[in-house]
């Protein structure tokens, strides 16, 4: 199957509910001609679960390729002049490949209830949260001072900087006790760990908290937009956390599931 270049505007964001649906959409086809899965072991060492001489190994190249290596797996399902990739929320436990459309790992994965700490991080605010499928069942909020940047020069200024440092330090330490505070029920249970907010600001935290680092082997490397980390944002988290996304490959026509 002859694949284009990815197209920006047919990869997009998706909500569980349209996931589902589009799901059933591909079951009910039956243009759909086989089915992969591929865990992000056998992604990255682009070991994939079919044969030498698969004829449909140029959509499989297409998906992977339009993706990277995404830390939870990838699931394509291929037709005679179109595909769709999905880098699902969580981790795929299994590499299959099968005729036709079978969406079940998909399915089951969309539909179960994992435990998932979640840390919500911006200079001055933080909001940890601990959900069990997609309800809150634990969380703490609160701010910290932080000083804007200084834009005198001389001593004026080196004083600032040591007194904001001072400041992110005690974020970071007062973010921290907090986790610990949320997470300690949940941990042994915890499936996945989940981080919002600027790259850089976490990366601090991270380096610093010694309870994250407990749980660095559940950690998914995607980040969650958040604006403001506080109550509302952990109220509506479940949705951002359960985004896939989802490519689509070859034949324009049909719609694309809206985030």
């Amino acid at each position: 199957m002859a694949q284009k270049k990815i197209d920006r505007n047919r990869s997009r964001w998706t909500a569980k509910r349209g996931v589902l649906s589009m799901l059933e959409d591909i079951e009910d086809s039956d243009e759909f001609v086989c089915s992969v899965y591929i865990t992000p072991k056998s992604l990255a060492a682009r070991d994939y679960p079919t044969p030498v001489d698969w004829p449909h190994v140029s959509a499989l190249e297409a998906a992977v390729d339009a993706t990277g290596s995404p830390d939870t797996g990838l699931a394509v399902f291929v037709a005679e002049t179109r595909s769709i990739a999905v880098v699902p929320p969580f981790p795929l436990t299994a590499d299959l490949v099968c005729d036709g459309a079978d969406v079940t790992p998909m399915r089951r994965l969309l539909q179960s209830e994992p435990t998932v700490g979640v840390v919500l991080l911006r200079l001055g605010r933080y909001a940890v949260g601990v959900l069990r499928g997609d309800k809150l069942v634990a969380s703490k909020t609160a701010s910290r001072y932080m000083k804007n940047r200084h834009r005198a020069g001389g001593q004026s200024q080196r004083r600032f900087e040591r007194s904001r440092e001072r400041l992110i330090r005690e974020l970071y330490d007062k973010a921290c006790e907090v986790v610990g505070d949320v997470f300690s029920p949940y941990q042994r249970a915890m499936d996945h760990v989940m981080f919002g907010g600027e790259r850089h600001t976490l990366d601090g935290l991270l380096l610093r908290c010694r309870r994250l680092r407990d749980v660095e082997g559940k950690t998914l490397g995607r980040l969650l937009p958040v604006d403001s980390p506080n109550q509302k944002a952990l109220q509506g988290i479940a949705r951002e956390v359960w985004m896939s996304r989802i490519i689509r490959f070859g034949d324009p026509h049909g719609e694309s599931p809206e985030r």
